[in-house]
């Protein structure tokens, strides 16, 4: 039977066959490993060898480069032998050069791709779990150990493709009602891309739908010190209006003194931190900019309960219920 290894180009280069494993050093060193790294993220393209060699030396090849280029790979192929019988014929020898066979490779950054594109052809349910594959398949950066320039180039490409997955999972989660994936796949989008409004407009519509009204607000406020501090800009329409209804649904809590003291603080916010701009923050129903009267009532509620807080920290047994 033909063998099929696992191969992980993320986190760690390694190729597992059954319950076997070896890592980079067992690939027979640096220059055999980048070989075989060059033909996967080519993956079904023949690359030549000349190509191989400025990959591996640069403008500064060795006198018989070429020669040594065949050593590499016949060494790589003897350390894919000793793993399982017959998978040296995974790096197949080509006209002019060498491919990558897959026909014996599983690697996870192509199960990554195979599976995004299934997605996005995908609809509801289906489009989801196929994003949940994808997103599972890469388990950390592209060979982080590595520090070539052709490697960091292809691990930046890689970055912009999960980000952009994960954002749009996000999206397609959020749409079928999996609020847990689309909360935790917008903000693993955010913690790569911080300015990347989409997922925050998920975020602060998965804590409307639960009801996390408080979470939402500070969502939406943390959004806006960031684009605020960094862009010298505010949130986009799409966050802003989820913003607003965020508010309405708090104030429409009525017997929730807790909600009530968050709106409170919240208008109270951003009436001291954008006092120039009052035409930049959302408007609309339960958003727009406090007035005087406003201000001095959250203030006093905001005053109740600090000393409520205080009393109990000094008499405990006289906080009221």
């Amino acid at each position: 039977m033909r063998p099929r290894a696992q191969v992980t180009l993320c986190r760690s280069l390694s190729v597992s066959v059954g319950g076997t494993t070896v890592g980079p050093r067992q690939l027979g060193g640096a220059k055999p490993r980048q070989i075989l790294v060059a033909l996967l993220l080519h993956p079904e393209q023949a690359v030549c060898k000349a190509s191989l060699v400025r990959l591996l030396w640069g403008g500064s090849p060795p006198a018989g480069a070429l020669s040594t280029l065949e050593g590499y790979v016949s060494l790589l192929r003897k350390r894919l032998e000793g793993l399982a019988p017959g998978l040296e014929n995974a790096v197949r020898t080509v006209p002019g050069g060498y491919l990558a066979d897959l026909a014996f490779l599983d690697v996870d950054v192509h199960r990554f791709r195979r599976l995004g594109l299934t997605a996005r052809s995908a609809v509801a349910e289906e489009a989801v779990l196929a994003y949940a594959g994808a997103i599972d398949a890469l388990t950390g950066a592209l060979l982080p150990e590595e520090d070539v320039d052709w490697i960091e180039q292809a691990r930046e490409e890689l970055d912009g493709e999960l980000l952009q997955v994960l954002t749009d999972a996000a999206a397609v989660a959020l749409e079928v009602g999996d609020l847990g994936r689309a909360h935790r796949w917008a903000r693993a989008a955010i913690s790569m891309d911080p300015y990347d409004e989409p997922a925050w407009r998920v975020v602060l519509e998965c804590c409307e739908r639960r009801g996390l009204y408080a979470d939402g607000l500070r969502a939406y406020d943390e959004c806006r010190r960031l684009l605020a501090g960094e862009l010298g800009c505010t949130p986009g329409p799409g966050v802003r209006e989820a913003f607003g209804r965020l508010l309405e649904r708090a104030k429409q809590v009525d017997d929730d003194p807790l909600a009530a003291l968050m709106d409170a603080v919240v208008r109270l916010h951003l009436a001291v931190s954008s006092p120039a701009e009052p035409t930049t923050e959302p408007t609309g129903p339960g958003v727009d900019r406090a007035d005087a009267g406003d201000v001095e009532e959250d203030w006093r509620l905001l005053e109740r309960f600090l000393s409520m807080a205080r009393r109990h920290t000094e008499h405990p047994s006289r906080l009221s219920a």
